[in-house]
Parts: C-alpha cells; sequence; structure tokens
C-alpha cells in the first residue's frame, strides 16, 4: 500500500514568467516614446520565450507537507479464511528514520452496533501491520453494520462502518476444455514449446434490484513435476475471455499467490499479487451474467504444470470496495497521462485512508475427469 501524495508548483517558473512581461511591457512603452536599442529588443523577447518554454516543460513535483495518517485495508470474505487487514502509516518517505518505528501501540477493534467482538493491542513498536488475518471463528452477517475502529500513539484515530452484502446467486457450470498451444520459440528455463491452458464457462443471476457489486478470482488444484507429483492448491492468473458483464482487473489486498521466475536459466518460486475481475452489476439491464474464463499453465510461470480442478469464486462486495479498486485502476491506466484528470482515492476510513469491507462469496468446484 501506498498512500503517499505528490504537488505540482510552478511557483517560481510563474515569478519568471511575470518578471518577463512586465520587462517587455516596460520596453515597448519606452519604445513608443523614444527610440529603443534594438539589441536591447531582442534580449527581452529571447529572455520571454525562454520563460514561457521554462513554463512548459519544468514541472516540480513537491511532496505536500500534509499531516501523517494512519492507513488501512481490510477486505474480509465472511464465507472463507481469506479474512485480511492491513495498517500502515502515511509517512514521508524522505526522512529514513521513520521508516521502521512507524507504528507505536496500534490497537484496533471490529464491533456491532451492540457489541465488540475482535480487538488486537500491541505495545510493540512497528513499520507496519500487513495481511493480518482475523480469526475464522467469527461469523458475519448479511445487512449487519460492523464498526473499525483504530488508534496508534501519534495519530488521529481512524473507523469506518460497512454493511455486509446478500452472497452472490447459485454459480452454474455451462462448460470446460482444456487446450494446448504449441509455441514457434522454446520457453526460457524449461525449453518447453507447449503451453496448457484451462478455459471454463459459468453464469449466475444478478439480483440487481439492490446495487450488487462483485469480483471474480480462480483458485487451482494441481501438481508439479519438482514436487513429485504431490497436489497442492493456491490461486491462479486468469483472463476473461466473453462476458456480457464487462469489468477490470485489480488487486486484491491481503492475498498472495506464488508464480516461477526465470533466472540465469534457474527457475526459482516468489510471491506475487493476485488480481481480480471487478464487475458493476448496477450498471446493465441482463439479469444473468455470463463468463468465460481461462487460466495458463505449465508456461515457465505457473508453479503448475498439472491442474486437476479449479474453483472459480465470485464475491458479492459492498460499493465502497468496488469504487475503491475502480479509482485505483483508473490511477494506473492514467497515471503516465500528463492530461489525465487527478484521481481522487475513493475509500470508507474517516480520519485515514483506505478502505474496510465484508463480501459474501459463492464457489463453483469444477473437477477434471483426468489431470489436465
Amino acid at each position: 500500500m501506498q498512500f503517499n501524495s505528490i504537488q505540482i508548483t510552478r511557483g517560481k517558473c510563474l515569478l519568471k514568467l511575470y518578471l518577463s512581461i512586465l520587462f517587455f511591457r516596460i520596453a515597448i512603452v519606452k519604445q513608443l516614446k523614444s527610440v529603443i536599442n534594438r539589441r536591447i529588443l531582442v534580449i527581452l523577447v529571447l529572455f520571454t520565450s525562454l520563460g514561457l518554454f521554462n513554463c512548459e516543460n519544468m514541472d516540480t513535483f513537491v511532496r505536500p507537507n500534509l499531516p501523517e495518517k494512519l492507513c488501512s485495508i481490510g477486505i474480509i470474505d465472511a464465507d472463507d479464511t481469506a479474512r485480511y487487514i492491513s495498517f500502515e502509516k502515511s509517512y514521508q518517505s524522505e526522512y529514513p528514520e521513520e521508516i521502521n518505528d512507524s507504528l507505536r501501540e496500534l490497537s484496533f477493534s471490529i464491533s456491532t452496533p451492540e457489541k465488540e467482538i475482535f480487538n488486537y493491542h500491541s505495545d510493540q513498536t512497528m513499520k507496519d501491520l500487513l495481511n493480518f488475518k482475523i480469526p475464522d471463528s467469527i461469523a458475519f452477517i448479511s445487512g449487519e453494520t460492523y464498526i473499525l475502529t483504530a488508534r496508534e500513539k501519534t495519530l488521529v484515530s481512524i473507523s469506518a462502518d460497512i454493511v455486509v452484502p446478500e452472497p452472490p446467486s447459485q454459480l452454474n457450470f455451462i462448460s470446460v476444455n482444456k487446450e494446448i498451444t504449441t509455441l514457434s520459440i522454446p520457453q526460457s528455463c524449461s525449453g518447453l514449446t507447449v503451453v496448457k491452458s484451462v478455459v471454463a464457462s459459468f453464469s449466475f443471476i444478478n439480483n440487481n434490484e439492490q446495487e450488487k457489486y462483485y469480483a471474480l478470482i480462480v483458485e487451482g488444484a494441481g501438481s508439479t513435476l519438482s514436487s513429485l507429483y504431490i497436489p497442492s492448491s493456491g490461486l491462479l492468473d486468469f483472463t476473461v475471455r466473453e462476458t456480457n458483464y464487462p469489468g477490470f482487473f485489480a488487486e486484491m489486498f491481503g492475498l498472495i499467490m506464488y508464480h516461477y521466475k526465470c533466472n540465469e536459466n534457474f527457475l526459482s518460486v516468489v510471491k506475487s499479487p493476485v488480481f481480480g475481475y471487478f464487475i458493476d452489476g448496477t450498471n446493465t439491464t441482463d439479469k444473468t451474467c455470463t463468463i468465460t474464463i481461462s487460466t495458463q499453465f505449465s508456461d515457465t510461470y505457473s508453479v503448475y504444470d498439472f491442474l486437476k480442478a479449479i474453483n472459480i469464486k465470485v464475491l458479492s462486495i459492498p460499493e465502497e470496495l468496488y469504487f475503491f479498486e475502480k479509482s485505483l485502476y483508473t490511477y494506473k491506466q492514467t497515471k503516465n497521462d500528463p492530461f489525465s484528470e487527478p484521481v481522487y482515492l475513493n475509500g470508507n476510513i474517516k480520519g485515514g485512508n483506505g478502505v474496510f469491507t465484508i463480501c459474501r462469496s459463492r464457489t463453483l468446484s469444477i473437477d477434471f475427469p483426468t489431470w489436465y
């Protein structure tokens, strides 16, 4: 998570431009009264042109002097073990002494309007608290309101409240098949020339009588040659090939997955963020959402050489999470465009930055008749 901001200032440049115009006007007035040295006039014109050129091409990026805040991202799946929350301080990166002792006496709690259901407190000093897991034993009920409050010794307290949505409707299986692609150039590290993919289609009913937003992730069960075919499971990369519900991919904070990395013809396993597919279910008149996804493996990137099953998970998410992810997606799409509009982070944390949400989910499990 990064919550630092930047501010563009052109103060010095504008001052130069103002002085250039002022001097130029004085020269014109004097020229009307008396004959001015042509060389001086040419110099003033060049000075003005340089001022305009500098203002057009020399932006200075200055970090604003904003108060430091407590920041949090919490995405809790009420129907699964994926229930993580993270905290950090929006410190100024120019001050390295703050990096390792940012949080002091951090505490937070989750409550209903009637009672507290979970609390955490640490007397230790830490850089951050990342991917803290909320216990599986805590139940979250659709339609109920839950409140997050958090405190740190030197910062303003933060809070957020969220209403848990209803779970998605039943996921309906349509089809699944395996694809094999032959590469013209062998893969690095492995030298393989064949890549495998699983293509699966499914649907579900979008109950858009109320506001509905969704996120989609995919998990796989498979094995690798290096593990001697011992089965394991984990999250998978995937693409959306066809759908009548357009969406976008954005990071699912708190979740991680594993990939192979080829370095000097040697494969190593590294951690990677997980990206989900986010859908606005209020922006359509079609009641049935149909999606075809594809996940690739045996490609020197996926850690799986074989797959035995995939689990497609659809989450009903609060609108606060959808618009938080949409603003991050928009920022990443436009950050290199100097003419794009500013992107404001849509969160629900009061007194700080970030988002706190509780989701409901439903899973479609697809077992393959043989190892793919």
